[in-house]
């Protein structure tokens, strides 16, 4: 059943404080309790962008994002953009260059075009259909609307809005500390489920498969967070972002194949709300993510009231949507070994570049030695049960040369087990598995 929280926040530029439940979306509470309706209900579940708001400056789907997760953040919507009757430099060359059309989509592109221009003033277009690439816009096409976004570049904006006010703090639903939360799940095991970035738990819930009123968020939980070198590894809070590993130093020096799978999951809205602890407990052998964990021979650190294990990340997964988590368990990190030298790279096919599922994923990891390769892991998403490793396909690469990469080629395809589904067949993945490995051994070799 559903409490009322107390929450806090500043929308465009206003403090506000209020009481909702612990059910609401924060879409719900901009245009319910607000009257903010810039932000639309397209499809629900982070596909369209029609409902992005900024975050802290970042673009975030309002669907995919709980009212209570937003206390004491600073949030903009397509309303606040104007200063009074003055537009802001991105809704004048919209309406110069001809792209505002029915509505629906284009206060969200306008938003997640003024991050992407307050990050990087003067991006190039590749970067703006990057920028862009969480909003779907069902009119016409995309032309129009990139020439708006860069007429803006370099033009001065009014200054970014003033802090938040103090947060509510509303506790019960999201603690403030790992113990809190690991006394709350061993309270409610089984009655609550962990909330990270939503990404996927909110979608299923708008599908009716999950309550959102048993949600416990974690997105308050400092423990959680963090990017860092401990003795001989990397450690990664579960609660890092997807963009948050995109930017990372350490993980492309550490664990190379990780942001670049991190690059093509979703949209910049997804990436900017979704986690890797989140990736990992959803259990898809389609998670993009995880066969680069496999390639970096990584380590899961599972952490509950009475007892703390490391797992290795090949023996998490026991099944599609299934691990080895407890229900009295959080995932507390993943640890990288340091591995000096390391190359890594990630290949995917999907239906389109972004906001789709991997049809076959492909992860690498290798070290060099006078030029010849002295070390490599192979691992695979999309074609098996879990994500799996290739071991027959690293024997061969160890051999070098063209003919270690036409080894490593064929031994994939023996070593995977794909299925005919809806969104591809066996044997094209089976065939794609050998092609995607061999572009990624080649980049490696040629790095």
């Amino acid at each position: 059943m559903a409490e009322t929280l107390e929450v806090a926040f500043t929308v465009n530029r206003r403090p506000v404080r209020l009481r909702v439940g612990s059910d609401r979306r924060l879409l719900d509470v901009l245009r319910e309790d607000l009257r903010l309706t810039g932000a639309k209900e397209g499809c629900g579940k982070g596909e369209c962008g029609a409902c992005t708001v900024l975050v802290d400056g970042a673009p975030v789907d309002s669907c995919l994002m709980m009212a209570c997760q937003a206390d004491g953040a600073v949030l903009d919507t397509i309303e606040g953009l104007a200063d009074g009757d003055r537009l802001h430099p991105l809704q004048d060359a919209f309406v110069e260059e001809g792209g505002v059309q029915c509505g629906i989509c284009i206060p969200g592109m306008v938003l997640a075009g003024k991050a992407l221009l307050d990050r990087e003033p003067r991006p190039d277009a590749a970067a703006i259909r990057e920028g862009l690439a969480g909003n779907l816009c069902r009119c016409t096409g995309y032309t129009k609307i990139f020439a708006a976004v860069a007429r803006a570049a370099g033009q001065r904006a009014r200054p970014a809005p003033v802090p938040a006010a103090e947060s509510a703090r509303p506790s019960s639903h999201r603690p403030l500390s790992l113990e809190a939360a690991l006394e709350l799940l061993s309270m409610h095991a089984g009655e609550v489920r962990p909330l990270a970035g939503g990404t996927d738990i909110l979608v299923r819930a708008q599908d009716g498969r999950q309550s959102r009123a048993a949600l416990l968020d974690l997105t308050a939980v400092p423990e959680l967070k963090g990017i860092e070198e401990r003795g001989s590894d990397l450690w990664i809070g579960a609660g890092v972002t997807h963009s948050e590993l995109m930017r990372s130093a350490l993980a492309a020096r550490y664990a190379p194949a990780l942001p670049e799978a991190c690059a093509v999951i979703g949209g910049p809205q997804i990436r900017n709300r979704g986690t890797l602890g989140g990736n990992l407990a959803n259990a898809s052998p389609a998670a993009d993510t995880v066969p680069a964990l496999y390639a970096a021979e990584a380590v899961v650190e599972l952490v509950s009231v009475s007892d703390r294990r490391q797992v290795p990340i090949d023996k998490f997964f026991t099944g599609p949507g299934q691990s080895v988590l407890a229900r009295d368990e959080l995932i507390l990190a993943v640890r990288v070994p340091r591995r000096p030298g390391v190359r890594g790279a990630f290949l995917r096919l999907g239906q389109r570049r972004a906001q789709a599922i991997s049809k076959v994923s492909v992860a690498v990891a290798m070290t060099f030695k006078d030029g010849r390769p002295d070390w490599a892991r192979v691992a695979l998403g999309a074609v098996a049960p879990t994500v799996i490793r290739a071991p027959r396909a690293e024997a061969a690469l160890l051999a070098g040369g063209y003919e270690g990469l036409r080894g490593a080629r064929e031994a994939v395809r023996a070593e995977v087990s794909p299925i005919d589904d809806l969104r591809s067949t066996r044997e094209y993945r089976r065939e794609m598995a050998g092609l995607l490995l061999e572009r990624a051994v080649r980049r490696l070799a040629e790095a």
